[in-house]
C-alpha cells in the first residue's frame, strides 16, 4: 500500500462522572461519548523503514509518533510510514483530538502494514495510549466505564451543537490532580437521562478559571452550557439546525457542529 487517507473524528462527553480513584493510580468513570463533526486528517504514506510525521500544528510528543512506535516495536515492522497530520480539532479542550488521532493511527498501520491484530488486542494498546483511545476504535456513540475503555452501545441521536472554543488549554493531567471530586450515587447507561448529566469537573474549572465562570454564565442565554472531557470546550446542545443557528447569532463565535452516527474510520474497521 501506498497512500492511506483517515479522518479523525472529535468527541463530546455528554455525561461525564469521576466514581473513584483506583489503586493503580487512574479513575474509574461513567460517561456518555459522542462523535462529532469536526476532524483532524490524517495521511499515511510508503516510507523506508523509519517513521516521519509531518504536523500542520506541532504538537509535544505528539501521540501519533508515540502510537506508531508501539506498533512497530511490538510486532517488529520492518517498513516505516510518513504520517502527515492536519489539525482542526484543537488540543487540550476535551474534544479527544489527540486521542482520535492515536486511534486512527492504530487502525490505519494495522491496514497499511498488513498487521494481524485482533480488534481486542488492538483495544488493548489502545489503553495504553490513553483512556479515551479505545472509544474511538469503538467508533460510535458509547457509554463508557472503566478507565473509559469499557464500552456499550447507547443509541444514536441526531444533535447539533454549538461550541464555545476559549483560548484557555487545560491538561487532563492537572485536571485529574488539581479537582475535588464529591461520591454520589453512580449514574449509569440504565438509570441515565439526560436532565441528570453534568460533568464532575465543571465546578473545579469554574473556580480555578474566571473567564470559565463567565462563559458559563453567558451562554445561559441561549442554553443550558456544559462542559466536555476535562475542558475547555462548552458545548450547547439543539434538536435542530435551525434552532442552533438562531442561538448563534447571540454569540457568533461559537462554532455549529452537529452528532456523527458513526466514525469514518469504521471503513477500515468493517
Amino acid at each position: 500500500m501506498e497512500e492511506l487517507k483517515l479522518r479523525a473524528p472529535a468527541k463530546l462527553n455528554l455525561h461525564l462522572e469521576v466514581v473513584k480513584k483506583r489503586n493503580d493510580g487512574f479513575h474509574d468513570l461513567s460517561s456518555l461519548f459522542t462523535l462529532i463533526e469536526l476532524f483532524d486528517d490524517i495521511t499515511l504514506k510508503k516510507n523506508s523503514n523509519s517513521i516521519e510525521l509531518i504536523e500542520s500544528i506541532p504538537i509535544k510528543q505528539n501521540i501519533v509518533l508515540k502510537a506508531a512506535n508501539l506498533l512497530k516495536d511490538l510486532f517488529s515492522v520492518k517498513e516505516g510510514v510518513k504520517i502527515e497530520l492536519v489539525k482542526s480539532i484543537p488540543d487540550q479542550k476535551g474534544l479527544g483530538g489527540g486521542s482520535s488521532d492515536a486511534a486512527s493511527t492504530l487502525l490505519g498501520l494495522r491496514k497499511f502494514w498488513n498487521l494481524d491484530i485482533s480488534d481486542q488486542d488492538l483495544a488493548e494498546i489502545a489503553l495504553e495510549l490513553g483512556s479515551d483511545v479505545p472509544f474511538f476504535l469503538y467508533g460510535k456513540t458509547a457509554w463508557a466505564e472503566g478507565r473509559g475503555e469499557v464500552l456499550a452501545e447507547y443509541p444514536y441521536q441526531k444533535k447539533y451543537y454549538l461550541l464555545f472554543l476559549p483560548a484557555l488549554k487545560i491538561s487532563t493531567k492537572n485536571a485529574f490532580e488539581k479537582a475535588s471530586f464529591v461520591p454520589g450515587p453512580k449514574i449509569n447507561k440504565k438509570n441515565f437521562t439526560s436532565d441528570q448529566s453534568f460533568n464532575s469537573f465543571e465546578v473545579w474549572i469554574r473556580r480555578t478559571y474566571s473567564e470559565m465562570d463567565e462563559a458559563f454564565n453567558n451562554l445561559r442565554l441561549i442554553g443550558e452550557p456544559k462542559l466536555s472531557g476535562t475542558g475547555s470546550t462548552v458545548f450547547l446542545e439543539f434538536d435542530n439546525k435551525s434552532a442552533a443557528k438562531s442561538a448563534q447569532k447571540h454569540f457568533p463565535e461559537l462554532v455549529l457542529t452537529k452528532s456523527l452516527e458513526r466514525s469514518p474510520l469504521m471503513q477500515i474497521i468493517e
